[in-house]
């Protein structure tokens, strides 16, 4: 037999490898993008036959009890990708007021399981990538919400297992993660100025009165952050009858120590305003990449949720699963993304009350807390093979009336298929395929500049800012959405 230092030492080098694979592989995506604020896929390990129930080494995700029934030593490499294909017809109709969709994001995990050469116990590590969001639009008519953001969360856990009995498993995992945000997006400052700031010549845009949206007086904002914390996950896995398995999983939002469930990103560095066309060189930046742009230091706290899940799991024979699970993420928790921008060189933006950039910016994302429900099969053919075909069904994380271009969800329907195959003995390949539709249509709109301007002309009295302290005082959102996703990947194995 194997001296136990000597697994403990792969264990450990296996570790290392995968960590630095894993982020390798997550820069490696960044240049691709997503569809705005960073939300679970429908699945989270997108090669692996897995659920709450399931021995998988996906099981550090899904419940940590349901490594208990895994024997042996288990190594997983997972990734794939999130093709979107869609687009954001805005109201405002006319050339030039449609936007398309057509870009990735990635999802990956690697991981290792080892039994300790027990019958008792299962430990198990993992890194993944759970939450990513690359978008990039560009210059287009949804810049007031969305120019370009890489958003990325890269989570690593330990988790163990212990059998009760041969019916009932209990596990836990300890979470870290980091997160590394950059967005930038255009603020309409002639909204900023109130009445007189839209409907005034001699302002921003000269002569001409600035409107809505006028380009003279858009500002362009990039925010830029890090954060990291830690969380927890516990679960239970039992098998109260033959060929009935019962699993249920908490995994906790990430606490960021100090600062309770919210998630703050900072940086004292790089955030950068460029000023409105109107407003002339007020800030000179040297730097050849960023003529004419403030520095600032910045601080995001966003929200790394909540994420329970429940799984039923029936052996109808020996060859065949069917499986039913229900996932609930509290997004809800916070709705809005909260900004708060100071410091630098930005009191030179301070001429007027339009271009000043306020202490504090509230951001509607319209988070709302979803159930997402999948049925799948397990299907063994000869001795090499299992497919599985899923259906996963989700309500929306996002309020209809919030949908913008930085943050897009609705009801959706996934279809997937995946595979396992053994070709030789110790090692897997796995793929899948599928394809998720998102039913939108007409969205986006609380979003209205004239609550802000009718803030702006009370005096910002509370009775005339409810709108405006929602973070709903923006250029309009409203238009027509239409996004559907093609998902693939691939998977390796390696089990002894």
């Amino acid at each position: 037999m194997t001296p136990w230092y000597i697994l403990v030492a792969l264990v450990i080098s296996l570790w290392r490898r995968l960590l630095n694979l894993t982020i390798a592989v997550a820069l490696a995506s960044w240049p691709l993008a997503a569809h705005g604020y960073p939300l679970l896929a429908p699945r989270p390990v997108p090669d692996a036959i897995a659920g709450p129930t399931d021995p998988d080494v996906a099981a550090v995700f899904y419940n940590p009890a349901a490594l208990g029934p895994l024997r042996g030593l288990h190594l997983r490499l997972d990734g794939g990708a999130r093709l979107y294909e869609g687009s954001i017809d805005r109201n405002a109709g006319g050339a030039g007021s449609s936007t398309p969709i057509n870009w990735a994001d990635p999802i990956s995990f690697a991981g290792v399981s080892w039994d300790l050469d027990t019958d008792s116990f299962t430990v198990g590590l993992a890194v993944y990538t759970p939450f990513s969001d690359l978008t990039s639009y560009g210059d287009s008519p949804v810049r007031y919400h969305a120019i370009g953001s890489t958003s990325m969360v890269f989570e690593q856990a330990a988790a163990a297992a212990f059998r009760v009995s041969g019916r009932f498993y209990v596990g836990a995992s300890a979470n870290f993660a980091e997160e590394w945000l950059d967005y930038t997006y255009a603020r309409d400052a002639a909204i900023y100025g109130g009445s007189a700031g839209v409907a005034q010549p001699g302002g921003l845009c000269g002569a001409q009165p600035c409107g809505y949206e006028n380009p003279l007086a858009a500002q362009t904002l990039r925010l830029r952050g890090f954060g990291w914390g830690v969380g927890f996950s516990v679960g239970v896995l039992a098998r109260p009858i033959d060929r009935l398995w019962l699993g249920l999983s908490y995994t906790s939002h990430i606490f960021n120590p100090g600062q309770g469930g919210d998630f703050p990103l900072g940086d004292t560095l790089r955030p950068r305003v460029k000023p409105a066309p109107g407003e002339g060189a007020v800030c000179p930046d040297l730097s050849p990449s960023s003529s004419n742009t403030c520095r600032a230091g910045d601080r995001v706290t966003t929200y790394i949720p909540d994420i329970l899940q429940l799984g039923v799991r029936i052996e109808v024979d020996p060859k065949v699963d069917i499986e039913g699970q229900a996932r609930w993420v509290h997004y809800g928790e916070r709705q809005n993304l909260d900004v708060a921008l100071q410091g630098g060189d930005l009191a030179n933006l301070a001429h007027s009350t339009a271009t000043a950039i306020p202490p504090e910016l509230l951001l509607d994302r319209g988070l709302t807390d979803a159930w997402g429900f999948e049925v799948s099969g397990r299907w063994k053919l000869g001795r090499s093979l299992r497919l599985s075909p899923s259906l996963f069904f989700e309500t929306s994380a996002v309020e209809s009336g919030a949908v913008n271009a930085a943050s897009i969800d609705a009801p959706k329907l996934d279809l997937t298929l995946t595979a396992e195959w053994h070709p030789v003995k110790h090692l897997m390949l796995g793929a899948h395929v599928g394809a998720t539709g998102y039913i939108l249509g007409e969205a986006g709109q609380s979003f209205d500049p004239k609550a802000e301007v009718a803030c702006v002309d009370a005096g910002y009295a509370l009775s005339a800012c409810g709108a405006a302290n929602r973070g709903d005082g923006l250029p309009s959102a409203a238009g027509r959405y239409t996004l559907f996703v093609v998902h693939v990947g691939g998977a390796i194995g390696v089990d002894y």
